[in-house]
């Protein structure tokens, strides 16, 4: 029997294939553009990037903040240059994916907030270690997954007084007739929005744009709100259409083919002289976590690398099978756990339905490790030390 699993399954101890390399090679200081989400701090780490913040300008909901004010998990664009694996930050922008009530917990890993499924597992960042409860206020960072989901990266409790609503995610169901769309459960009214930034709705279609919307009253059932009466609907993501660097995290979104599809809203082409690292074009695919580096041209990234990110490929047969989790013949010391966003393929619908020495492919993302780091997630096996934040590829 072979059987095949894939999905965000997380890995509990990965020590085994761990190993110490050197960092990326250097641009000699180029001017970049880095969209992807902060791993650490000790200046900011994003696409695996140490930018420094000295002199930058930073920016949190419109407003100017601080380093202070940021957080590991939240999604930010960095303008700035950089030279191999470090960098220096002139402007940092936060990009919020979410805010407004919490309006079910269908189980642990699945969140409804604002009409958009927010996955949460156990690399979501909580401020104060404080989880919102249904029907209380919630700030949500992270990447659009797809229509209607959002990977939460980081979320933040809110107390009165409440900041205003607003989502970003891909329109459906546009009519300029009515004046409203759809994204995920979410309708939108825009008939009294600011729309300055948008194309024309009388003669374009909105549809699978990706879009923020902002707006501060909500007709529903609370604390379901049904229908946001937006004040201002904008794009989101990265509107740059030149960039001789320019990097992107995010999900895999639409696919033409494996040479040519979109990350986020970010159109991306390879060629033969593209370089994977973490796999191969074959393994792109709808919902694929990359991170994309390249020269952005008439709004198209030509990709020189492409990493799958948070993405470990492995394939054994089933060892040690329990409730939760089994191992892997001939890998001591690896274990994989399943959870509520865990996929499974293959005619089986959970771990219930697998035995010892069946044959599995599993394709999952680093977890925290071995009980022996406490809270830290990885060894720096340069110093041999727990360290908190799992490393960007070329960091161990």
């Amino acid at each position: 029997m072979k059987t095949s699993l894939f999905g965000p399954i997380l890995f509990g101890t990965l020590l085994a294939l761990a190993s110490c390399g050197g960092g990326t090679s250097g641009t000699g200081g180029s001017g970049v553009t880095s969209t992807g989400t902060i791993t650490a701090f000790g200046s900011v780490f994003v696409n695996g990037v140490e930018f420094s913040t000295s002199g930058a300008t930073i920016v949190r909901d419109g407003n100017p903040a601080t380093e202070s004010n940021l957080r590991v998990g939240m999604v930010v664009t960095v303008n700035g240059s950089r030279s191999g694996s470090s960098g220096s930050a002139t402007r940092i922008e936060v990009d919020d994916a979410v805010k407004g009530f919490v309006e079910a917990k269908v189980d642990p890993n699945h969140w409804t907030v604002m009409g958009q499924t927010v996955l949460v597992d156990d690399r979501t960042r909580f401020e104060n270690n404080a989880q919102p409860g249904v029907g209380e206020f919630a700030e949500v960072h992270g990447l659009v997954v797809a229509d209607g989901t959002i990977s939460g990266g980081f979320i933040e409790k809110k107390n009165a007084p409440f900041p205003a609503f607003e989502v970003k995610g891909f329109v459906k169901k546009h009519s300029d007739a009515s004046k409203t769309f759809d994204i995920g459960a979410l309708t939108v009214n825009y008939s009294n929005a600011t729309i300055n930034d948008m194309p024309n709705p009388a003669t374009t279609s909105w549809n699978g744009l990706l879009v923020e919307a902002k707006g501060s009253t909500c007709t529903g059932t609370a604390p379901v709100c049904g229908t946001l009466t937006a004040s201002k609907v904008e794009p989101n993501g990265p509107q740059m259409q030149e960039a001789d660097e320019f990097e992107i995290e995010g999900f895999v979104t639409s696919l033409t083919s494996t040479s040519d599809f979109v990350v986020g809203n970010q159109r991306v082409v390879t060629t033969g002289s593209t370089r994977f690292e973490g796999g191969v074009a074959a393994d792109i695919v709808i919902g694929v976590k990359l991170e994309v580096e390249g020269v952005l041209s008439g709004g198209i990234l030509t990709a020189s690398k492409v990493e799958f990110r948070e993405s470990v490929r492995l394939e054994g047969d089933v060892a040690n099978l329990g409730a939760g989790s089994f191992g892997l013949n001939g890998l001591p010391g690896i274990v994989v756990t399943a959870n509520g966003l865990t996929e499974f393929q293959g005619g089986i619908s959970g771990l219930s339905g697998l035995a010892n020495g069946n044959h599995v492919r599993v394709r999952g993302r680093l977890g925290q490790l071995s009980s022996r780091l406490g809270d830290a997630d990885w060894l720096d096996c340069r110093t041999g030390e727990p360290v908190r934040d799992w490393p960007e590829s070329g960091e161990l």
